[in-house]
């Protein structure tokens, strides 16, 4: 028998941490399960070991840990959201989280997604805490979404959690299908246009410049131009295709490392429209995070502490970390949030808040404004994109339609 040390929340959020004497870790979390509890924390007395820890090391835990990353994930956003969205729905019904995902489990007939719950609920049945689950599978669950489920169960809160994450991904999921749907059409269009662009420019004007210039007729700049491109194209299409593949190499290998993507996500922050949505998006998620833990009585640092990871954009992550310093060393939560690129509007309600003692309430405010800020526009976005797009399209054939009259004309006058 070995000691584990745990720490787990009631369904009301009540904190408890104790220390219980079993097998495995396995059956030390069915044991602590069995009082009603969920797991926050499990891990074994130091000084003590299982057996259990000496099979992780073994050859055939590590071949099967290796074939699982090698074989990937078919699941895609869609996926994801289904799934958050059941799971909430279930705990939300009152269902641990175990019986909740055997329920899915039991559900899913594809065999590739029935063997990633099947996984899932295996490490969750061992012991582990179910954000430390949803980190090994980093191809369906971003750190980030794993960092907010972590903080749902330190907190006592994760049906809400669960339920505010449902209600995110679905809306960002379905402004991204409305997006490329309203795309589609001036896509098509904007290809097919390129496409007889090219056929035109090599099997078209070349014969009206041979033309041109027989008759000792200059030819128009758009000509000219779109002759120049088409033969650049012509004699360097190989090259300029290498350079291209390498480019976008080395530029996805540069933006993995993390001061890259800092640089990255902090260009993105301060790019007009697209900026301020994202801005919207991510501080909404953090106050709504925050809320919550505040509202089952965790301490503003520890909340602070909890949410840093919540956000995909490194940039605000580095503010949220600068929150935190800021309060330790005993500034006001709204005094150092307004050093950060977090909206004027939403620090202006938290202000408000702080200064009452309401702070969790108005969290919670601020977060539903953030929500209603990103709704409109992701709306303005999305109704923006295809006039552009058309717009694009009208200019490039203009520019085409330029390039092959104006040499017909210049052909008539010189005939005539």
């Amino acid at each position: 028998m070995s000691t584990f040390l745990y720490e787990a929340r009631s369904r009301s959020g009540e904190f408890f941490a104790g220390a219980v004497e079993a097998a495995d870790k396995r059956e030390a979390a069915g044991l602590i399960r069995r009082r009603g509890l969920w797991i926050a924390s499990l891990n074994l007395k130091e000084g003590e070991g299982t057996k259990e820890e000496e099979q992780q090391h073994s050859p055939q835990h590590i071949f099967a840990g290796l074939c699982q990353s090698i074989a990937g994930s078919a699941v895609g956003t869609k996926q994801r959201v289904v799934f958050i969205r059941q799971l909430a729905v279930l705990l939300q019904a009152g269902l641990p989280v175990h019986e909740a995902l055997q329920t899915l489990t039991r559900a899913e007939t594809r065999p590739h997604h029935k063997r990633i719950l099947q996984d899932m609920l295996a490490g969750l049945m061992a012991g582990q805490p179910f954000y430390e689950v949803l980190q090994k599978q980093p191809h369906l669950f971003p750190a980030s979404l794993c960092a907010f489920v972590q903080a749902g169960e330190k907190s006592g809160a994760l049906t809400e959690i669960f339920m505010r994450l449902a209600d995110f991904e679905e809306h960002r999921y379905k402004s991204r299908e409305a997006l490329k749907s309203s795309l589609m059409y001036p896509v098509s269009l904007l290809l097919a246009s390129l496409l007889a662009i090219v056929l035109m420019g090599v099997f078209v004007l070349p014969t009206f410049a041979v033309l041109l210039r027989d008759l000792q007729a200059e030819l128009p700049w758009t000509t000219r131009l779109l002759l120049a491109g088409l033969s650049c194209l012509q004699e360097y299409g190989w090259q300029l295709l290498g350079i291209f593949l390498l480019l976008t190499l080395a530029l996805t290998v540069l933006f993995k490392k993390r001061q890259s993507r800092a640089v990255l996500d902090d260009l993105l922050l301060a790019l007009p429209f697209f900026g301020t949505l994202q801005q919207y998006a991510h501080w909404r998620l953090i106050f709504e995070l925050l809320s919550l833990m505040l509202t089952n009585g965790l301490p503003l640092l520890q909340a602070l502490k909890m949410a840093e990871p919540v956000p995909e954009n490194l940039a605000l992550q580095k503010d949220l970390h600068h929150v935190r310093r800021q309060v330790e060393q005993g500034q006001t939560f709204v005094g150092s949030l307004q050093q950060t690129r977090c909206p004027v509007l939403l620090t202006e309600l938290l202000a408000a808040g702080e200064a009452v003692g309401t702070l969790d309430l108005m969290l919670g405010k601020a977060a539903a404004f953030a929500d209603e800020a990103v709704r409109q526009r992701s709306a303005r976005l999305e109704a923006m994109a295809e006039p552009l797009m058309i717009f694009l399209v009208g200019g490039l054939v203009f520019f085409f339609v330029l390039s092959v009259m104006l040499p017909l004309l210049t052909t008539v006058d010189a005939l005539m």
